[in-house]
Parts: structure tokens; sequence; C-alpha cells
């Protein structure tokens, strides 16, 4: 039904574009394939607003766009604060857990990694860290499920972020997987920051969850080092979030 609604919307969108100008509008691209080309109007927290050529206002989920768009529409949005006099982002009261996480962010662009630069403003109350690697079949498996479970939350809170830690073997693998399984979540370069929470085990695919200052809350390892898998960390989180 969301494939057929995503249609259905790609084909609305689409109705007589011809009328605006290419300073006007841009090709938007979906997560799990789509596309269409819209005017923007206004970014929202988790959502953007669309004009299409009758001059008709759409809102569309940010979470349901590929990273580089996101990018692209949060980008749009600071030009936008940075050129009307006195409206200016107030920073986001960080801990030093959270500073360390945005840092140094990246995401997929196609098959190769970006620069993510994080809104001012954003200052999650979780944070999940997803252990996985395109080599693992496991993981492969759990990858689309937890996609799937970013953007559902993602479209209704603004509790958490998800991070990225890559087990590949290389730079380019990492982006290969991300960009295959439209990963829409930010990651840690490739190498970096993979201790950043202590888990209670090394296997992958491995899902932890923290609160903003860094304390594990949820771990794929229960406390005697048994794996109980992502799934049921997953579960856990979706609870707390709610």
């Amino acid at each position: 039904m969301r494939i057929k609604n995503s249609i259905l919307f790609v084909l609305g969108l689409a109705l007589g574009l011809s009328s605006l100008s290419a300073d006007d509008f841009r090709t938007w691209n979906m997560i799990g394939g789509g596309y269409f080309e819209a005017k923007l109007t206004g970014v929202g927290s988790t959502s953007i607003t669309l004009e299409n050529k009758e001059g008709r206002s759409i809102e569309f989920r940010l979470a349901d766009l590929k990273p580089s768009d996101q990018e692209f529409a949060r980008d749009w949005q600071r030009k936008q604060t940075t050129s009307t006099a006195g409206e200016t982002a107030t920073a986001a009261e960080r801990s030093e857990f959270a500073k360390r996480v945005y840092k140094s962010l990246v995401y997929s662009k196609g098959k190769r990694l970006s620069k993510f630069r994080a809104e001012p403003t954003d200052n999650p109350k979780y944070f999940a860290f997803y252990r996985s690697a395109h080599w693992c079949p496991p993981c492969r498996t759990f990858t689309p499920k937890l996609v799937e479970f970013y953007n559902k939350q993602k479209g209704e809170t603004v509790q958490f972020e998800l991070i990225f830690i890559s087990s590949d073997r290389t730079e380019e693998a990492m982006a290969i997987y991300m960009n295959e399984y439209d990963m829409p979540w930010p990651a840690f370069p490739w190498g970096e920051n993979k201790d950043i929470v202590a888990s209670n085990g090394s296997g992958i695919p491995n899902l932890l969850v923290t609160d903003a200052e860094g304390n594990k809350l949820l771990d794929s390892y229960d406390s005697s080092g048994e794996y109980i898998g992502p799934s049921a960390v997953m579960a856990k989180f979706e609870a707390l979030l709610k």
C-alpha cells in the first residue's frame, strides 16, 4: 500500500511541471526507489513542503527521501534562515557525548560518502548505534528491517538518531553497503569510533542504544554475554520511544 501511495504521490507531483523554471524545481529521490520533481517551499523537523505546477502544497516525509536529498533540504533551510534578518537557529546544549557523536559524520551519496552536517538544534534524547557489514549475511537480512523501523519512527518522533558503525573491510565496501540498502542515517567515517559504546559481545549485527549522555540502555548481548540479537533491541527501543 505504501508503494502504491508513493507512486500516486509522484504522479500527482509530476502533472504539468513544464510551467516551472529550472530554478524552481529539482529531482527528489525516494528511499526504496522512485523519484519526482517539485519545488521546495518549506522544511520542518520531520517533513518538507513541496509545491506542484498548480501551486498546491504537499507535505512529504524527510525520512522517505535519500540522505543526499535530506541534506539538500537542510542546506536550503540554513540558507533561508541566514538570509532572513533576525531569524537564527539556537544551537542545542549538547552533552559532551553528543558533541563527540556529531563531530564527524558521513552519509551515503551514491557509491561514495559525503560529510554529514547536523542541524544546530539537533539534540536527540537517544542514540542508536548499528554495527554491521556487507559481508555479513545476518546483517544483510536485518538491515532492511532496521531501515523500515527507522523511517517509521523518524516520521513520528525526533527523539533519537541512529549512527552506522561499519565493520566492512574497506571504505568503498561501506559506501556500497549504505547505498545498496538505502541507509537513511549517518555513519561514523570508516574505521572511526568503533568503540564509542562498549558492547557485551563482539559479533554483528549489533544494535546498541544509549541516552544523550552515552549511558548504554540496550545491547544485542545481555549482561551475561549471550547474544539476543538486534531484533530484540529494536522491539525494546520502539517501546522506549513511546
